[in-house]
């Protein structure tokens, strides 16, 4: 029983959606263009007027079984065919009916054809609702087209633009002010050469960036490149041995002093250079620390 109630919910539901979905009152009659002497070309190769028809919604729209009319005393004027599979009109997308005069040419060829200062309405599959209708002004020149604008993408709200348009059949009509980034390249760079050249651009300038880095940590791993060391301090004289000004010192005592003392003194000093004791380096002097030094003994050299 439960599975029954589910089952049932499911089919109201997806019958809702249908319904929804189908919802004629979301089509407005957004563009129309009465005199055509060089644009698009109809089925049978002939510059017809038209009227565009858009889809506002997020659902798909039937619109089988409505009417188009230029009259509202005859509102049935021209039924759209209701055997044509072509009639869904998915959602944010535009269809082109042209006025010929020969409704018998297929399901996109009215039976009227469109006049300045007149007004187009698009009637419910009722025959009696007026979803929408658009005025085509007195003055409308040749080649231009009365269309609605949409403000912006998301509300899809449309407002009639005064002046005459450039004509778009089969294509949102899109206010420049309100216009995405993409509708916006799609204007401004038709050929797709400004967005190729830039891509092209970016991709090259990375690999160059890429190599350079990759090329340098390379060079520093293998020893290619060195990296800078601080400067190591002057070096200090080995243990033991006499920088050149302490042995000049030596040596200089040595041919000035003959006596014993001397010798001592020079002995003692020696001592406690190689024994690390001094307390300081200067140039041809010695400085000992002040602390108890063992008694040495040394013996007196003859004259």
């Amino acid at each position: 029983m439960d599975c029954r109630k589910l089952l049932l919910s499911l089919l109201g539901l997806a019958a809702a959606l249908a319904a929804a979905a189908q919802n004629v009152s979301d089509l407005i009659v957004s563009e129309a263009l009465v005199e055509n002497t060089a644009g698009i070309q109809d089925g049978y190769g002939r510059h017809s007027g038209w009227i565009e028809l858009t889809n506002t919604s997020q659902g798909t729209v039937n619109f089988a079984g409505c009417f188009l009319t230029d009259d509202l005393a005859q509102p049935r004027k021209y039924m759209i065919s209701k055997g044509d599979a072509s009639t869904k009109l998915a959602p944010r997308q535009a269809v082109v009916f042209w006025c010929s005069g020969e409704g018998a040419e297929g399901t996109y060829y009215t039976n009227f054809t469109l006049k300045r200062g007149g007004t187009v309405y698009l009637v419910s599959n009722d025959g009696k609702t007026v979803v929408d209708s658009l005025a085509i002004p007195e003055t409308l020149p040749a080649d231009r087209s009365v269309a609605k604008f949409a403000r912006d993408n998301k509300g899809m709200d449309f407002r009639t633009e005064e002046t005459p348009a450039l004509p778009s059949p089969g294509l949102l009509n899109q206010d420049h002010e309100g216009e995405t980034g993409a509708q916006r390249i799609a204007r401004t760079d038709p050929h797709g050469w400004i967005l190729t050249l830039t891509s092209v651009t970016v991709v090259f300038g990375a690999l160059i960036v890429l190599w350079w880095l990759f090329s340098l940590i390379g060079r520093v791993f293998t020893g290619g490149l060195r990296l800078p060391r601080k400067a190591p301090a002057k070096a200090v004289a080995a243990k033991g041995t006499p920088s050149p000004e302490e042995a000049a010192a030596i040596a200089l005592a040595l041919d000035m002093e003959q006596d014993g003392d001397t010798y001592a003194a020079i002995a003692l000093a020696l001592h406690l250079y190689l024994g690390e004791t001094v307390h300081d380096r200067e140039s041809y002097r010695i400085t000992f620390r002040t602390t108890p030094q063992k008694h040495l003994n040394f013996r007196k050299l003859p004259r």
